[in-house]
């Protein structure tokens, strides 16, 4: 942005939102006086970050009070700007503006406060949220798994279910966090009967910066000794009540006080609301995949559950290119599920050679077909209540075992683009021919 020298001359410009500050014409005096201009000035975020998406490369003051901000508007508002501080007056209002992840606030209520030199010094640095997240050590907090996959994959509430048990077994402390916006089910899979939903509860506390240990023991219920779960919506449609910004609090909070964090994801990720053509503030456009991009790329393993038949091939090898540029970094596993004993040979040739087309580096795993897991449902009961010695509760216990050794020596991999063009792969591969009258799989 262009500065002029000079007395009386404009040093830089900006655009302030002070909606709710009560000193805002005081602090708009000292600015004129000092050579700072204030281009425009907005009532509240959605105004600023249309603005600042019209106008990018600006320069922002915001009041740590101004009406509809939020860690996600706030997150997008960095992207367009050149610079942003928040400037408080007391101690809540710092709080609340370190709940936005903002890297810059100005204590005016400070002795000595000096509005010039701060609003300069804050011009210096660049507030980029992403870069000032910390990476999480894998040695000192708890592991987040993601259990996700294409659209039509069905198992992902099994698999999850029977993958927290099974480590719950084996000695860590587990939370298990329903965070499929499209579909919510452990609650009913459980038999857990209750009116309030544990994730809206818990972003409730996230969004008022209040979601300590014990807030976040409000939200949980235990199943069974290492095991705890945190329900999911009770009703689909209150999707929006769940933000971004409030999910990753959650994640970063239940990794505090927990060995492993294991979540079920909804399918895909297409937006299933529709897209606005102009795209001025992005977080007001509601996302119903927002919750799933957000622990996706939060997640230090992800589990891509995929059908043993022609449709799933194809689905995983689309989604998969597509989208796994979101957790590069993460430990991923494909996990073919509802595979039957007479075809497992076939299958686990034909998906291993999908996988190593995909990406080298993949691990695959088997899920065999068991009745267990549509009795699940029925009997409110989990995999290893009903047969500990099952063939689908021993897979995925071998899941488990692996996650905890793996553990000891994670490693972050580059985001490396390892994903060929794979249509003419999957046309090729006589998965096309089988499995013709398979029914759905009704795991989860």
């Amino acid at each position: 942005m262009s500065q002029k020298n000079g007395a009386g001359s404009t040093e830089f410009t900006m655009v302030w939102a002070l909606s709710g500050a009560l000193a805002e014409a005081e602090l708009i005096t000292l600015a004129n006086a000092g050579g700072i201009e204030i281009s425009r000035r907005c009532t509240d975020a959605p105004e600023l970050l249309s603005v600042c998406a019209v106008v990018p490369g600006t320069h922002v003051l915001v009041s740590a009070q101004l009406p509809r901000m939020s860690s996600e508007i706030f997150a997008i508002l960095t992207i367009h700007v050149a610079s942003v501080a928040v400037i408080a007056f007391d101690d809540h209002q710092e709080a609340l503006a370190r709940s936005w992840n903002a890297g810059r606030i100005l204590r005016a209520d400070h002795a000595g406060f000096d509005l010039l030199s701060e609003l300069r010094q804050a011009m210096l640095v660049s507030v980029g949220v992403h870069e000032k997240k910390q990476q999480h050590n894998p040695e000192k907090v708890g592991q987040v798994s993601a259990c996700w996959g294409p659209p039509g994959s069905h198992g992902r509430t099994t698999f999850a279910i029977g993958f927290a048990e099974a480590l719950g077994k084996q000695g860590a402390r587990v939370l298990l966090i329903d965070a499929d916006t499209i579909a919510p089910s452990i609650a009913l899979t459980l038999g857990i009967d209750e009116d309030v939903s544990g994730i809206v509860v818990a972003a409730r506390y996230a969004e008022a910066n209040a979601l300590d240990s014990r807030s976040l023991a409000n939200c949980v219920r235990a199943i069974a000794p290492n095991f705890w779960v945190m329900t999911g919506l009770s009703d689909p449609s209150r999707w929006p009540e769940v933000r971004a910004g409030a999910m990753e609090k959650i994640v970063d909070r239940a990794r505090e006080h927990f060995d492993h964090v294991v979540i079920d994801l909804g399918a895909g990720l297409d937006e299933l609301d529709g897209e606005l053509g102009i795209n001025l503030a992005p977080t007001l456009v509601p996302r119903r995949t927002v919750v799933t991009r957000t622990v996706l790329e939060n997640s230090d393993q992800v589990f891509v559950l995929t059908r043993a038949d022609a449709l799933g091939a194809q689905r995983l090898a689309s989604v998969y290119s597509t989208h796994s540029s979101l957790f590069a970094s993460a430990r991923r596993c494909i996990v073919v599920n509802m595979v039957h004993k007479s075809d497992a040979h076939q299958i686990q040739r034909e998906f291993g050679a999908i996988c190593a087309a995909l990406d080298p580096e993949l691990e695959v795993r088997y899920l065999p077909s068991d009745p267990n897991a549509t009795a699940m449902v029925k009997k409110a009961s989990t995999l290893g209540e009903l047969n500990s010695r099952g063939p689908l509760i021993k897979a995925i216990g071998e899941c488990a075992g692996a996650s905890l050794r793996g553990r000891e020596n994670l490693r972050r991999r580059k985001n490396v683009d390892r994903v060929p063009n794979f249509s003419p792969l999957v046309q090729f591969l006589s998965i096309f021919r089988i499995h013709t009258d398979a029914t759905a799989s009704r795991n989860g």
